[in-house]
C-alpha cells in the first residue's frame, strides 16, 4: 500500500483527522496543506501524489457504500452535511455530497451505479439527494449525462 492509500485508510479511522481533512476540503486548501497535515501524521506523500488522488477518486465506482453499509458503519463514514444557504443551490452532487477525496458523504446523498449496462440515457450513476436538490443520471464523478 502507498502512502496515500494509508493516509487515506487512516483517515477513514480517525474522526480527528477526518474532521481536519474535512476543514482544510471545505476551505478549498492547497495540497501543501493536505501534504503538511499526512506528515504530520507520519505519512510522506506530495503535493502531486495528492491532486493524482483527488482526480482519480471516484465514490461512485468500486468500493461504493451500499444503503446497508452505510446503516452498520462505526463512525466517520457519512455525514449531515445539509446546509440549507449552500444546498439549495446546487443542482448536482459536490464537494459538499461526499467531502475531500470523496471520504466522506453526505448522509443525504445517494447513488446507484448502473455498471456495463449503463443507464437509460447512457450514464453510469443515478444522483439523488434526499432534501430534494437534484435527481439525475451521470457519469461517476457526478456530471450529468447531456
Amino acid at each position: 500500500m502507498n502512502q496515500m492509500q494509508a493516509f487515506i485508510e487512516k483517515a477513514k479511522k480517525d474522526k480527528e483527522l477526518m474532521a481536519k481533512l474535512d476543514t482544510l476540503g471545505a476551505s478549498g486548501a492547497e495540497a501543501g496543506k493536505i501534504v503538511a497535515l499526512a506528515a504530520e501524521h507520519g505519512f510522506a506523500i506530495t503535493a502531486e501524489e495528492y491532486r493524482q488522488a483527488a482526480q482519480t477518486t471516484c465514490p461512485h465506482k468500486k468500493g461504493e457504500l451500499k444503503e446497508e453499509d452505510l446503516e452498520a458503519a462505526a463512525g466517520g463514514a457519512t455525514k449531515d452535511r445539509w446546509y440549507p444557504d449552500v444546498c439549495n443551490q446546487k443542482t448536482r452532487v459536490e464537494y459538499e455530497c461526499v467531502g475531500l477525496l470523496a471520504l466522506t458523504w453526505c448522509d443525504h446523498y445517494r447513488r446507484e451505479y448502473y455498471g456495463r449496462d449503463r443507464g437509460p440515457n447512457g450514464g453510469e450513476c443515478y444522483h439523488v439527494c434526499v432534501k430534494g436538490r437534484y435527481a439525475y443520471e451521470g457519469n461517476g464523478y457526478g456530471d450529468p449525462v447531456l
